[in-house]
């Protein structure tokens, strides 16, 4: 839900998320600088306004920065901000924001853009410090908007949370950061918490949409769709031209069924916004959430005259004719996703689509022209391929694929050796490692240890800083042979290369744990734990501990592997090795 009413926020307002390069002129509007400046100064404000002239952003938004740290004018860092912009340099444009900020505290947009560059960095706790900074200082600081957007991307809520309820202490007459702190409250399960809250609102807010939306949301969330319906009914009766609200209503009648009068809501809202591709696409993805593909093939179909066709039009084209039992037209649909963010995912499904329906030859054929025509993306296609025959069974198949794809760039890396052409090389050589290391993998699976020991050591000579490599092939030997010191030379030559990979030290844990190297075993294994609480690192835990005399830690941990892994293999292994290990069930 929080991904569709963040568009709609865009339509009620301007919002400050649009790209920076469909921004206009960063300089066409800037007042002119007017204070008396030296000789150098000067020099490098000229040559500030001549990048900016030839469209050199990074060198004009430096300049400017430059210059309003030896002059303490906020002018100079908004022009450099502006500059900022169009260079779309996140880490620069942050920098101007921030020092227009500290010499123009009364300036709301600093802070607006560094709340925008802490959520595309993930830095929740950063862009809510800046929203309250501005609804502190009386602005809009769409705290409901940001909460949407950190429960959507699954943030951790209880500092946010926190932050907030000392905000409220400081600040108890601001209506939305209560509203915000009752969607995180809803979102931590504290829904009766949440209610109490925004009713406690009412008395003094009452027409204010955003508190009959939280309200909606809120219930809806729950599954009291009823109780949904007449909040975002009191809201319509407040601001019936909310399009927040009514598309909130229409969420809600789609979620109880009544299919007609989302229908007529959605229609509403496409009227009142014709020129919102976005928009058009998420209430697409409502109908195909509510199985309605045919309402989602009406909405997207306008999109396909658009300029460039938005690619994410196509993909859901292809799920709705895919809902629809229309097989044909969703591969068409897929096929005719441009090469960006989906791109892979359309193509594994439309070969998908084509097993499924036993045209197998068809999927392989199709797969064989992509990599064709897309040659960057040639290695995950053919991993495609390969799977799609394992999943049919026809491993011989498979297997005679990965083969003859080696042998192709073995005989490719040649000729560019030959040839001295150095990024062909490269490339080759990053292939062809990535299909030995697969091949590798897959004759362990089949027992053929001599020959994924063969894979292996060829990709180490052709990428002699492959982490994963050495690991594999150490850690193999380590488990499959007797030759453990060899084993441990290589996970530790892996470590050096990726000291912090979860796998790796909890390889290197277990090689020095087998090799007798007790009181260094330990370490590793605790980071890659802490890192990664999968049965295998748990289980290798378990054993030093217990082999270090820290039973009741040993007998712990397996009691929380064996709740959160009940069919491991591993902690079997672990258990009939070290029976005392194993937790006692209560008789029933």
């Amino acid at each position: 839900m929080g991904g569709l009413l963040l568009g709609m926020t865009g339509c009620q307002s301007m919002s400050d998320s649009a790209p920076l390069m469909a921004q206009p002129d960063p300089l066409a509007t800037a007042p002119p600088i007017q204070q008396g400046l030296d000789a150098d100064s000067l020099n490098q404000l000229l040559s500030a306004e001549l990048a900016g002239q030839r469209g050199d952003y990074p060198r004009a938004a430096n300049g400017y920065l430059a210059a309003s740290r030896h002059f303490d004018d906020p002018e100079l860092a908004r022009r450099a901000v502006l500059a900022a912009r169009f260079a779309d340099n996140p880490a620069l444009l942050e920098r101007a924001a921030e020092r227009w900020q500290q010499l123009d505290e009364s300036a709301s947009e600093p802070g607006i853009i560094r709340a925008r560059l802490a959520v595309e960095r993930g830095d929740w706790q950063a862009a809510l410090e800046q929203r309250l900074m501005l609804t502190a200082s009386g602005g809009n600081g769409n705290l409901a908007t940001l909460a949407e957007q950190a429960i959507d991307a699954g943030a951790e809520l209880e500092p946010l949370l926190a932050m907030l309820e000392t905000h409220i202490a400081q600040y108890p007459e601001q209506p939305m950061p209560e509203i915000a702190a009752a969607l995180f409250e809803a979102a931590l399960g504290n829904e009766t918490q949440a209610r109490a809250r925004l009713v406690r609102l009412e008395s003094a807010h009452a027409t204010l949409a955003e508190l009959w939306l939280a309200r909606s949301e809120i219930e809806r969330s729950a599954g009291r769709l009823e109780a949904a319906r007449r909040a975002v009914a009191q809201g319509l009766e407040i601001t019936p031209d909310d399009s927040r609200l009514i598309l909130s209503a229409a969420q809600t009648e789609l979620a109880s069924g009544d299919l007609e009068a989302a229908r007529e809501r959605i229609d509403s809202l496409i009227t009142r916004h014709p020129n919102a591709p976005r928009l058009r696409l998420a209430l697409a993805s409502l109908y195909l959430d509510a199985d309605s593909p045919e309402d989602a093939h009406r909405l997207l179909l306008p999109l396909l005259d658009e300029d460039p066709v938005p690619d994410a039009a196509y993909a859901l084209l292809g799920l709705a004719a895919e809902s629809s039992g229309d097989v044909d037209n969703a591969i068409l649909y897929y096929r005719q996703v441009p090469d960006g963010e989906r791109y892979i995912s359309s193509r594994a499904r439309a070969a998908q689509l084509l097993v499924e329906h036993e045209r197998t030859d068809e999927a392989r054929q199709f797969l064989a022209v992509e990599r064709l025509r897309h040659p960057r993306h040639a290695m995950t296609l053919l991993s495609f391929e390969i799977d799609l025959l394992d999943s049919q069974e026809a491993h011989a198949e498979a297997e005679a694929l990965l083969s003859s794809s080696i042998t192709t760039r073995r005989k490719a890396l040649a000729q560019a050796i030959a040839a001295q052409e150095a990024d062909t090389r490269n490339t080759l050589e990053s292939e062809l490692g990535s299909l030995l290391f697969l091949r590798g993998i897959r004759r362990l699976e089949d027992d053929q240890l001599g020959g994924m020991e063969e894979d292996l050591r060829e990709v180490i000579a052709l990428e002699p800083d492959n982490a994963s490599a050495y690991n594999a092939l150490g850690y193999t030997l380590l488990v499959e042979t007797d030759r453990l010191e060899e084993a441990l030379a290589l996970i530790e030559r892996a470590h050096a290369l990726s000291p912090d990979d979860a796998a790796i030290l909890d390889s290197l844990g277990w090689g020095r744990y087998l090799t007798d190297d007790l009181d260094n075993a330990l370490a590793p294994l605790e980071a890659a734990w802490a890192q990664q609480q999968d049965a295998e690192i748990g289980a290798h835990l378990i054993e030093v501990l217990w082999a270090l005399g820290r039973e009741d830690e040993a007998r712990g941990l397996a009691v929380e592997l064996s709740e959160r892994f009940e069919e491991a293999s591993e902690l079997e292994a672990l258990f009939q090795h070290i029976p005392e290990l194993r937790p006692v069930v209560d008789a029933p």
